[in-house]
């Protein structure tokens, strides 16, 4: 849990409350990344910084406040180490940010999700992020969360909103048309999180106020789940599968533990662990899938270790990273670097602290709601 295993590059303050950051994954795009962020402006016009969880509910929210928010588009420019404010659109508060992971037309496409119950469609081309579609698919309510199909032919999009609800919509070639297809009571309360599975374009996952993580076969009306785990003992805020592990997923709560499952066997986790202060996001290793990335809201950043073989699975804090202020929110890695991976340590000259002679492999854009601020930095994992 070393800090000396983490490096800060630059930081920077996004103005509104930053709680959601995506590299883009689409090749000689990767050094592009966006941020969203969520403000309440009160009635008086008086700016409050509430979290994204404690403005879900409409009673938290005084007649006439507005939230609002924006999308920034930054460019990483790793020679000298910063980066490039690139673009700022502004929006309705954003929940959730999720490109999709190939190209549509040729471009890179970013998905948001907003306070006003909208998707909204962005293609970068030409290094702007132009909109080209945004659907109301629940007008009454907080869109929460967003997540791209696996496969790649049918531009599907999950959303789940702060009614309990998941709505499937489905992309038109080019990007510029969306339809709803389906919606479905998922939850009693809100739907902080919902996911494709990584390996099946037929099944979406949920994550709910309600304690309940579940299963749905969207080959069928999505009137029962496939299964209903009661195993978090608070809201399931994080739900993400593993592209290079097989069956293997993992899922984060207000409560504080991270569960490592096999869908396969859903009765019990392979394993948990507990990293603390509400797990908000995780993000599986993208290349080999032998760590996790988390945003544990009020304990910080953590890198966990993941061990998976030989019927013995297990979880453990490798590296803290502590330089954010306040609540850590989004958290993503970066494929700019994947290459980096394969090289042993000696190798990699370009990327040593010369003071501590650490050398760091992987690079990590985090961001942090109160004091409202983006973090880049490399990580030796």
């Amino acid at each position: 849990m070393s800090s000396d295993r983490s490096r800060t590059i630059c930081s920077i303050d996004t103005g509104y409350c930053a709680d959601t950051v995506e590299w883009c994954p689409c090749q000689d795009f990767e050094s592009y990344l966006v941020c969203g962020t969520y403000q309440l402006i009160e009635k008086n016009g008086q700016e409050n910084d509430h979290t994204a969880s404690s403005c879900a509910s409409d009673e938290s929210i005084a007649s006439g406040s507005m939230r609002v928010g924006n999308v920034q588009l930054y460019y990483f420019d790793e020679t000298l180490g910063r980066l490039e404010r690139i673009q700022t659109l502004n929006t309705g508060g954003i929940l959730d940010t999720k490109w999709l992971p190939t190209f549509l037309a040729g471009c890179p496409v970013l998905g948001c999700v907003t306070s006003n119950g909208e998707v909204k469609i962005f293609v970068l081309k030409e290094k702007k992020l132009n909109e080209t579609v945004n659907l109301f698919v629940s007008a009454d309510n907080l869109c929460l969360s967003l997540d791209w199909s696996p496969e790649q032919e049918k531009s599907q999009v999950a959303v789940s909103d702060s009614a309990g609800q998941i709505s499937l919509c489905q992309l038109g070639e080019g990007s510029s048309n969306l339809q709803q297809i389906s919606q479905w009571r998922a939850h009693q309360y809100e739907a902080w999180i919902t996911a494709f599975d990584a390996w099946n374009s037929a099944v979406v996952y949920s994550g709910g106020d309600d304690c309940l993580f579940r299963g749905w076969d969207i080959r069928t009306n999505c009137q029962k789940p496939t299964f209903t785990s009661k195993r978090h003992d608070m809201g399931v805020s994080s739900i993400q599968c593993n592209v290079k592990h097989e069956y293997i997923m993992a899922t984060g709560s207000y409560d504080e533990n991270i569960h490592v499952w096999d869908n396969r066997l859903m009765k019990q986790p392979l394993c948990s662990v507990h990293p603390g202060g509400g797990v908000w996001r995780i993000k599986w290793h993208p290349v080999h899938g032998n760590s996790m990335l988390t945003a544990c809201m009020y304990e910080g950043f953590h890198l966990l270790n993941f061990t998976n073989g030989n019927g013995d699975q297990c979880l453990k804090t490798s590296v803290s990273y502590t330089e954010h202020a306040s609540l850590a929110y989004g958290a993503d890695w970066c494929l700019r670097y994947k290459h980096l991976t394969s090289l042993r340590l000696e190798e990699c000259d370009d990327f040593k602290d010369v003071q501590s002679n650490n050398c760091y492999t992987d690079l990590v854009a985090t961001c942090s709601f109160y004091d409202h601020s983006l973090n880049v930095w490399h990580v030796q994992v």
